[in-house]
């Protein structure tokens, strides 16, 4: 039981590399969350380590020196996902991807540090104490149904625990929920959801938001449950359903909403999406919720501010987008920005991915090698070429490890990667710069 730092960034001193921290004021330390748990709302606190050459060290310091140190410690050990769900995407993925994507957390405290989606199923008692104790909260928790008969479907396996006994007892501890229902049509839509979303509200405002998101389903399915995507007249069904519920929730709500759809229903169903007043605080983006009205309001604020400039936005500039992403920026984005900006010519470059497969259509999961494909196909780029934001991870690859910089030489164009949008300056004086 110990944290080994593995670098020290800062200043060394007490604190060296290859030290590992077994204890804080006599309190065993197994992680980082123990650590910093037990050295918070503390100006000093007595420090046990045992050196890399095998000595041992203890001395009360000042917590600040730590912080100095600027430690970098080895990575957490989390803990593995024991489900086998029927709609797993790790299960679909294709061969050859980084290691990484085919890795299965269910690990508590990544849910806490970074909002990964737990599902409660294999929690134990003392795995429960410490999320209370230590206030782990928001958790972010994959109930995707509360009838039990369908959550063993669903999960591939019996249920240790009940969900909303686990739920309840959280929310009696003080811990808030975000919840999330992949959606499977025939399996957990319907009256099953419509029960589910009745269950979780019953612990508002603990259970603070749900996000109701439909199955990802790829072409890399063999040998596992044949299952369907949500269809268009199911997805106009499940908003209607949405909205009714969060009608009879307004009371106790206090006029916000609880039941959150992710933004491919609204694009399934040809429908306009919410205000982003009824989105809060977006406490569900991370699941796709909310994150297109952000960015249609946020190119009109954009285009209010190029039109204040003596000089409008020229040029011309190929998008390369997915399949639903077309449909957002066909329907909601480009035909006001083609009204605003006449001066600035815009192709979108719509790519399919074979990668995953045709039914995957979000953006984030197009290939280097797609993109390369379907630019060659259009003919090239008319100007630079401008993917989207969420396409490379923080490392600056794509998916299948290739860069923006390898893909530019390849195709033998500018290719730019907005942090937000394609408006942004950077983006449009290289636009500019490139009909010179």
């Amino acid at each position: 039981m110990s944290v080994k730092i593995v670098e020290i960034c800062g200043r060394e001193g007490f604190f060296r590399r290859g030290d590992r921290i077994v204890a804080v004021d006599g309190r065993k330390i197994g992680d980082q969350l123990d650590l910093y748990y037990h050295m918070s709302g503390v100006d000093s606190a007595l420090f046990r380590l045992e050196r890399e050459n095998g000595g041992k060290a203890e001395r009360r310091i000042r917590v600040e020196t730590l912080e100095r140190a600027a430690p970098v410690f080895e990575k957490m050990r989390f803990i593995r996902c024991a489900s086998r769900c029927i709609f797993c995407f790790v299960d679909q993925m294709p061969a050859g991807m980084r290691e990484t994507l085919y890795l299965k957390d269910d690990d508590y405290r990544l849910s806490f540090l970074f909002g990964n989606y737990i599902t409660l199923n294999d929690i134990s008692r003392a795995q429960m104490k410490r999320i209370i104790e230590y206030n782990l909260s928001p958790l972010y928790v994959s109930v995707h149904a509360t009838d039990g008969r369908i959550r063993t479907k669903i999960f591939g396996r019996p249920m240790k625990n009940d969900i909303m006994t686990v739920l309840s007892e959280l929310a009696d501890g003080g811990i808030s929920i975000h919840a999330q229902v992949v959606v499977i049509p025939g399996v957990n839509d319907g009256r099953v959801l419509a029960r589910t979303m009745r269950d979780l509200f019953t612990l508002y405002p603990a259970c603070r938001t749900l996000a109701v998101v439909p199955v990802g389903l790829t072409g890399n399915r063999k040998g596992l449950p044949r299952l369907r995507k949500v269809s268009a007249a199911e997805a106009r069904e499940m908003i209607d359903l949405a909205g009714n519920m969060n009608g009879r929730f307004l009371k106790k709500t206090g006029g916000h909403a609880f039941v959150f759809m992710s933004d491919e229903f609204y694009l399934l169903a040809d429908r306009i999406f919410p205000e982003a007043k009824v989105y809060g605080g977006f406490e569900q983006l991370s699941n796709g919720v909310g994150m297109s009205r952000l960015f249609i309001d946020g190119i009109r604020d954009r285009i209010e501010h190029l039109k204040k400039r003596r000089v409008p936005p020229t040029g011309m500039m190929t998008l390369i987008t997915g399949r639903l992403g077309s449909r957002l920026m066909r329907r909601h984005v480009l035909p006001i920005v083609n009204r605003a900006l006449p001066g600035l010519a815009i192709e979108l470059v719509t790519v399919s991915n074979s990668t995953f497969g045709r039914s995957v259509s979000v953006s984030g999961l197009l290939s280097g090698a797609d993109i390369s494909a379907a630019v060659r196909r259009a003919g090239g780029p008319n100007g630079i070429l401008v993917l989207p934001p969420n396409i490379v991870n923080h490392e600056g690859k794509m998916i299948d490890d290739i860069r923006p910089s390898t893909l530019e030489r390849e195709l033998g164009t500018k290719i730019l990667v907005p942090s937000e949008d394609f408006l942004e300056d950077r983006i449009l004086m290289a636009c500019r710069r490139s009909v010179r």
